[in-house]
């Protein structure tokens, strides 16, 4: 969650620096005596950064992470622990932004060696950008918060550094990615998930229901009494045959999870009869372990739990027999009432089921036989052994990670080659007394175009993008979370 949160920082304190802020209500009993902006909070080697840099860092990412905790309901999330971690969101929030602050200002330092300054451009885009800040937000707000114009600059100034200096530690980076390594697939698939006595019981009344409306919508339909008597006689066959030929497939349906449930002991005797045999022969003590552990799963499962699986097994081979026999697989989908779905994965996914069941097939090839996973079993066809978009953007995925790689790798040599220190007492007056929201559209109205271009070339292309996928990345994880 750091990693995410970190970039949405610097998307929020950088690209919306020119946005106002709203404070909305006190969130608790105020600490602000204790604030002091221009101590040290963060020192590296022999700079510092300021209480007042942290705070400008905290208040504006403040802003944007409350507005998404608000809208779901939530209240006061900075001061309380949100994922049962131990520590509250502002505590977190602010380890993150000491982090993000701590390698900002070791990149500042190393930037000569790297031929990296800002411009006079540059440098005066910032300070546009700073004083469009302040001219943004209303007086009182500012006060409350302790921000100032030069808190504002100066942390524009290492963000902005530190996004130069980053593409030039990751600048030698390989970049060649090879397709066997960031192979994709794309499969088409439908999932049956277990189906379970209410599920079944849901289904029956369903059935019944709709059975008793058409009934009655056809005696509704009858004028003459000839007629009515020979429908009813009609209807009553109907309703005799109908009800014959569902007993009969009761009687079928029964008489199939039967014999599957007596091939499924026979083969689970068999399975375990061959595992004692087997068990004999181990000699790692690991194999044998898992061994045992599987057993010991097989043997506690919930009867109920195996059969509403064995029905979501049925259910699939249904399906399967469909395709096998030469029906399209949406149309398939849709006969067993249920909806085709898409997806690209590596040899890597995390439903080791499916990478394994797909793993060399060909394009148009059907898996033989249904995959089971815990979520049930799936009916999957391999559209393409190799998609070439989900494959390039794999590509892609993989440089930036080994970019991201050696940038972490080089921020841990300068600071174990120099000397870091965190004033914990500093950063404890820096609290989260008030709610903070980004402001609506018509609040936004203010800030002119002008401003906003500012902002834009205050930073890096690079990091109009990255801030741009990690914006996006960081609310939904937000969201999910909560």
């Amino acid at each position: 969650m750091e990693d995410t949160m970190m970039k949405g920082m610097k998307k929020t304190a950088v690209l919306g620096i020119c946005a106002g802020l709203v404070l909305t209500s006190l969130a608790g009993c105020s600490k602000k005596e204790t604030f002091d902006r221009e101590a040290a909070a963060i020192t590296v080697n022999d700079q510092t950064v300021s209480a007042g840099v942290v705070n400008f860092g905290l208040r504006y990412n403040q802003a944007n992470y409350e507005s998404l905790y608000m809208s779901l309901g939530l209240t006061d999330p900075f001061n309380q622990d949100m994922y049962g971690a131990g520590t509250t969101l502002g505590d977190d929030m602010k380890n993150v932004l000491t982090q993000e602050l701590t390698n900002a200002m070791l990149a500042e330092q190393k930037a000569g060696e790297y031929g990296v300054a800002l411009t006079d451009e540059q440098k005066s885009a910032i300070a546009d950008a700073a004083k469009g800040f302040i001219d943004a937000n209303e007086e009182e707000v500012l006060k409350e918060l302790s921000i100032t114009e030069e808190d504002a600059k100066r942390y524009l100034e290492l963000s902005t550094i530190r996004t130069m200096m980053e593409k030039e530690m990751s600048a030698d980076v390989d970049t060649e990615v090879s397709d066997e390594e960031a192979a994709q697939r794309k499969i088409q698939y439908v999932l049956f998930t277990p189906i379970t006595d209410e599920d079944l019981a849901a289904e029956t009344e369903t059935e019944e229901a709709q059975s008793e409306t058409a009934q009655s919508e056809s005696e509704e339909v009858q004028t003459e009494p000839a007629e009515e008597t020979e429908t009813e006689s009609e209807s009553d066959a109907q309703s005799e045959a109908e009800e014959s030929e569902t007993a009969a497939e009761t009687e079928e349906e029964t008489a199939q999870l039967t014999e599957k449930e007596d091939v499924k002991t026979q083969s689970s005797d068999e399975t375990e009869t061959e595992s004692e045999s087997a068990k004999a022969e181990e000699t790692e003590a690991a194999e044998s372990e898992e061994t045992e552990t599987e057993a010991a799963e097989t043997e506690t499962e919930d009867p109920e739990a195996a059969e509403a699986m064995e029905r979501a097994l049925i259910r699939a081979e249904e399906m399967l027999g469909k395709l096998q026999d030469g029906a399209e697989f949406d149309k398939a989908a849709e006969e067993m009432g249920k909806t085709a779905s898409t997806t690209t994965f590596g040899s890597d996914y995390s439903i080791t089921e499916l990478a394994e069941a797909t793993e060399g097939l060909a394009d148009g090839t059907l898996v033989e036989t249904p995959v089971k996973t815990a979520n049930g079993y799936y009916v999957v066809k391999v559209l393409s052994e190799l998609d070439r978009e989900a494959t390039d953007a794999k590509k892609e995925s993989i440089v930036k990670q080994r970019k991201q790689e050696q940038i972490s790798a080089l921020y841990t040599e300068w600071k174990d080659a120099g000397k870091v220190t965190v004033d914990e007492k500093v950063m404890a007056g820096i609290t989260f007394d008030y709610h903070l929201t980004q402001p609506t559209e018509a609040q936004t109205e203010a800030v002119s175009e002008t401003e906003s271009e500012v902002v834009t070339e205050a930073v890096s292309e690079t990091e109009s993008e990255a801030a741009t996928e990690a914006v996006s990345e960081t609310d939904s994880e937000a969201v999910t979370e909560a």
